[in-house]
């Protein structure tokens, strides 16, 4: 639904939607610290920007221009062939024996430490280089120059 729809705002909502399942899935599978991620930066961060740019563009021109192009024959091919092979590999897996359940302990207290202790030096520098490019970011926009 993101790339078939003409709506530019319809198609982030959906993708939204998406990013929050995918999130979704990660809470399922108990990676507690990927979910919370997933949430924060793509649906919160991400979106937020696209929301923007969508409400920047100028809607007339785009619905006036071609949004498609001559290669969605050969792209529909392609995803039909993919369906079409994932159906048949479902189909000739057996599901009877369930594997044992993982222990779905939380991973965020490990990933803390992780980052927190061997690790920090590599996540401060990181750290310093965004904000290096975040006020590289702002000098460069600025019309006069100081």
């Amino acid at each position: 639904m993101v790339v078939t729809l003409r709506g530019l705002f319809a198609s982030a909502l959906y993708l939204a939607a998406a990013l929050a399942l995918v999130g979704a899935l990660f809470a399922m599978l108990g990676a507690d610290f990927l979910f919370a991620v997933q949430i924060l930066l793509y649906v919160g961060g991400v979106l937020v920007i696209i929301a923007f740019a969508v409400m920047l563009t100028n809607a007339e021109q785009l619905k006036s221009e071609r949004q498609t192009n001559k290669q969605w024959l050969p792209a529909l091919l392609l995803c039909m062939g993919l369906i079409l092979m994932i159906l048949v590999s479902i189909k000739r897996h057996t599901f009877d024996a369930a594997p044992a359940a993982p222990d779905l302990a939380p991973t965020t207290a490990s990933i803390g430490h992780l980052l927190l202790g061997g690790q920090i030096l590599p996540f401060e520098v990181v750290s310093l280089v965004l904000l290096a490019s975040l006020v590289g970011a702002v000098m460069f926009s600025k019309k006069e120059r100081i």
